[in-house]
Parts: structure tokens; sequence; C-alpha cells
């Protein structure tokens, strides 16, 4: 599959690259990562990486310049989505053909081709070691992005799913030049007011369950009081993690422009991914998303997530 994803590339001079809403930096950094090891390899190549960004600096609004005619002869590439409802791009379905790039268990069989690996704990670990195996350049630039998301996605290398393939690909990015310690600055350096947030998301969450699940609860007024975006309010879920009782962590929040209440889910040890498909959600084992209609659905959520803890005997 990787061959064919070289001869699709070459097939085509206009590329879209397009991530999942709401991104992260696995889905962020394979866009990016994957436009410059094009742009470096392949001649004459338009790249256009599509959708919502975490970074200001690269909000380069590349959608305010393509035309229906560009993206009707266009190959859209899909970075780290699972779903095709997920794509971060509102024309996605006016392309002439689209590919899928990915490392979520296969919930939706989109996609004219796929390059999908599930026992690959990013996406950005999966064009690293396609780029390597198909002798392709790998820029400091590219390497950069793509850094990103391999140590996000692996959770600075301790998740479940980290194994050989990941620190292999760490290897061949860090032999770029890479800089790593301000790539961990970046992600890791807190500021003042986040602190704090951490410190009352902690403070003021639920545990429930004999403290096998703990819950930090955002509602929408609150949201607009923090000042602060929404990646990092999602980070206090971090708070939660390797504390021996809490089995299953998870936040609730409810954003000022969209009424409907997003939950990030986390475990060390249960398949938490069963329980978010049933909510308009799903992602992976250990490391799941839900969405849901009301803050009503909420309670039923973490029943099942109760359930769940139950059925393993815990």
């Amino acid at each position: 599959m990787k061959n064919i994803l070289i001869k699709k590339i070459k097939a085509y001079k206009n590329i879209i690259i397009a991530k999942h809403v709401s991104p992260d930096w696995d889905t962020q950094g394979s866009a990016y990562g994957l436009r410059e090891i094009i742009l470096d390899n392949f001649k004459n190549k338009n790249v256009y990486v599509v959708g919502e960004k975490l970074n200001l600096s690269l909000r380069e609004d590349d959608e305010d310049i393509l035309s229906e005619e560009i993206i009707n002869q266009s190959i859209l590439i899909t970075v780290d989505v699972a779903n095709f409802e997920r794509v971060d791009f509102i024309f996605k379905d006016i392309v002439k053909e689209i590919f899928k790039i990915d490392h979520h268990l296969e919930t939706d069989d989109f996609g004219h081709n796929k390059l999908v690996d599930s026992s690959a704990i990013a996406c950005t670990q999966v064009l690293t070691l396609w780029a390597h195996k198909s002798k392709l350049s790998i820029s400091q630039r590219a390497a950069t992005f793509l850094y990103y998301g391999l140590i996000t996605d692996s959770g600075r290398f301790l998740f479940d799913k980290t194994n050989g393939d990941t620190f292999q690909s760490a290897k061949i990015l860090s032999e770029t030049g890479i800089k790593i310690t301000d790539i961990y600055s970046d992600l890791f350096l807190k500021k003042f007011e986040l602190a704090k947030w951490h410190h009352e998301a902690f403070a003021n969450a639920s545990f429930l369950n004999n403290n096998s699940i703990a819950l930090i609860k955002v509602e929408e007024k609150f949201f607009k009081k923090l000042k602060l975006g929404e990646e990092e309010i999602k980070s206090a879920l971090s708070v939660l993690a390797g504390i021996e009782e809490i089995k299953i962590w998870l936040m609730a929040y409810q954003t000022p422009d969209n009424k409907k209440v997003k939950v990030s889910i986390r475990s060390r040890d249960f398949d938490i991914n069963s329980v978010a498909k049933n909510y308009n959600g799903g992602g992976h084992k250990l490391a799941s998303g839900a969405k849901l209609d009301s803050w009503k659905q909420l309670d039923k959520l973490i029943e099942d997530l109760s359930n769940l803890i139950k059925s393993k005997g815990n």
C-alpha cells in the first residue's frame, strides 16, 4: 500500500490534506509532516492543508485559495481520521479521490485506498515508517512536525501501544537534527494560568464508583470564564492520570460555539472504546472520545463505564 500512496502522489498535481475536527498534535503533525515530505520529494506539487489549526502561525488559510475546479481535480489525503464525518474539510464530497492514512481501529471503511496500521500508537508513526521504508527524504522541518504527534500520542513513550516501531520512528526523526528539548518545552511548559487551571480542575473533580472513575466537568459558562483554548482546557485531564485507584478518568465539556457535550476518556487497562462508540465517538482502546446531545447523557455514560469496570471483576 505504501507504493500505491507514492503512485497517487505522483499522479496528482493538487493534493489536499485534511485532519480530523478538533485537531490534536498527531493529526496536525501528520498533516504538515506529510506536506513537507511531498514538497521535498516530488516536483511541481501544490499541497494544501485544510481545516482548523492548533498554532496561530500555521493559519495559512489554504481553503481560501481552493476553487471548486481545483478541488474537483484533487486527491484528498486524510490523516488520523477514523470516521469520514470527522474529516475537517467541508468540500470532502467533491474531491476526485480519497486516500486514508490512519492508525485507529477500522470503524468506517471510507477512501478509495488506504494506509492503516492499527498497531501503531500514532499516525505520525505510520507516516514516518512509510517515508523511511520508501526511501523518501525527511527534512528537519518535516521531522519536527512528525515528532510533535509521536510524543503526544504515545504519552511521552509511556502509553501501552508504545513499541519498537515507535522508538524506531523517534530514532529516524531525531537523526534529522530536530530540537527535541524545544519541542518538549513547547508542549509541556505551562503558563501560570494553565497551571492554575490544572490545580483547580483536580480540586473540583468528582471521584465516583469508589474512586475508580474520576470526572472533570466544564460547563459552558465556566468555559468562557477560563479564557483558555479548548486544547488547553482539555490538557487538565492529565492531572487524573497515574493515580492507582482511578481506573477510568474523563473530562466532559461544552464550548460556547457548540451545544453538544464533548467527552475525552482515558484508562490504563479498560477498553473504553467499546463504550465510547455507543456515544457518537470512539478512538483507541485506552483513549477515546464521545459526543453527547446533552448533559443528561453523562450519567448514563458514567454508568456504562462503571459497568465496564465491574465486568472485569474490579
